[in-house]
């Protein structure tokens, strides 16, 4: 019979095996989620909790892309739990349980000593060695709340377990300064050339001449939104940042007034759209990959045209070519949603934006992969290139 369970809804047992219970539900967002525990009597013995916790570190150390993601972990609580999203494409949490087994009797009392200790110590070892991910557990993605009551009335996952993790290995910043370096360098003579060769065969004595919207027309426009496009570049060819665009949010906040960005719009493009001033952004067909933190921090947003009546099968693959799967869909699919931090010190997370414009229909998109102090600007992104995607719409 289904039950609720903490913030968690139509809780039913799909698995016993011993000290080990796995659960099936939902979320308060509606998402189906797996729920691994153990039992009430397991949960006393601190050897069992003990293995738990060293297979729930295992896990996110070996979380591969075949792997849902884990949304909330307390192995602190009075009944211990973790929490996997429930996706039939991907490995969920039978996984974690089938390593339990294989790593001690599922009833009864566990080894204990020396021997007992140092094999669990061997196991976290091996998996500090395989990936750096952190131990503590992520927080539950978009549209599940953070600090939700626990599993079996636990307090909120506060306090992260206790496990040995190797820290992530600082990335050289060597590359990315370098990179920075020599793209400035390729810029500022692109610009210099661009302007001998326009200013070549004009009047020297006429001092009062407009400068040149060739730049502004190919690449980014900086400051207030009317800055997208110069007088020059027809309305048609450079798109207008819409300040009267709808005000949605897929998580996080929208940019705030008076807050420092930097319009971003590009000949062709079907819309324009925002980034914390901090980030230097260029163009690559038909997406812009802005960069900041030398490189370190990376946003990519792009758009493709979806042929015909954009058919179902035509959106699934658009944006099953994003990273970070799965993406939570609404609006039935027209948009989609994922984030990611099971990396320590990385905020990742995947928009997908599908906009019928009455001549067609566009898919805009955009991924970013930024160190996470970041991941409030990246939600801000991603809101503003979905209500300027939107605001085109028919």
């Amino acid at each position: 019979m289904s039950r609720t369970v903490g913030p968690y809804n139509d809780v039913a047992t799909a698995r016993v095996e011993g000290a080990y219970e796995l659960c099936e539900g939902s979320d308060e967002g509606g998402r189906p989620v797996q729920i691994l525990t153990l039992g009430s009597t397991s949960s006393k013995d601190p050897a069992r909790r003990g293995l738990l916790s060293d297979t729930v570190a295992w896990a996110y150390a070996t979380a591969g892309p075949e792997d849902a993601p884990i949304l909330v972990a307390d192995l602190e609580a009075e009944q211990p739990y973790v929490v996997v999203l429930k996706d039939p494409r991907l490995r969920g949490a039978d996984r974690i349980m089938d390593r339990l087994l294989a790593l001690g009797p599922a009833t009864g009392p566990l080894p204990v000593g020396p021997a007992a200790a140092a094999q669990r110590a061997g196991h976290q070892l091996a998996a500090a060695r395989r990936s750096a991910a952190p131990a503590a557990p992520a927080g539950p993605a978009s549209g599940s709340p953070r600090g939700a009551a626990g599993f079996a009335g636990s307090p909120p996952p506060m306090s992260p377990p206790v496990v040995i993790i190797a820290p992530p290995k600082k990335r050289s910043q060597l590359v990315p300064i370098l990179v920075g370096i020599g793209s400035v360098v390729v810029i500022l003579a692109l610009v210099v050339g661009v302007w001998v060769l326009l200013s070549g065969g004009d009047d020297p004595s006429d001092s009062s001449a407009e400068p040149s919207d060739t730049t502004t027309a190919a690449g980014e426009a900086t400051g207030a939104p009317s800055e997208a496009a110069e007088d020059g570049a027809p309305e048609n060819e450079v798109p207008q940042w819409d300040p009267e665009a709808p005000q949605e949010r897929v998580g996080g906040t929208l940019f705030e007034e008076g807050q420092g960005t930097r319009t971003v719009a590009y000949a062709g493009w079907p819309f324009a759209f925002r980034v914390p001033e901090g980030f230097s952004c260029s163009e690559s067909g038909q997406s812009a990959v802005c960069t900041a933190d030398a490189g370190d921090s990376k946003i990519t947003v792009g758009w493709e045209a979806c042929a015909g009546s954009c058919p179902t099968a035509a959106r699934d693959a658009m944006r099953e070519a994003l990273p970070y799967q799965p993406l939570q869909e609404f609006q039935n699919g027209d948009i989609g949603v994922s984030e990611r931090t099971q990396v320590s010190g990385r905020w990742r997370g995947a928009l997908s934006v599908f906009t019928d414009t009455g001549d067609g229909v566009f898919h805009a998109w955009s991924s970013v992969d930024v160190a996470d102090f970041r991941s409030d600007e990246c939600w801000q992104v991603f809101n503003d290139v979905l209500n300027q995607a939107t605001a085109k719409a028919a």
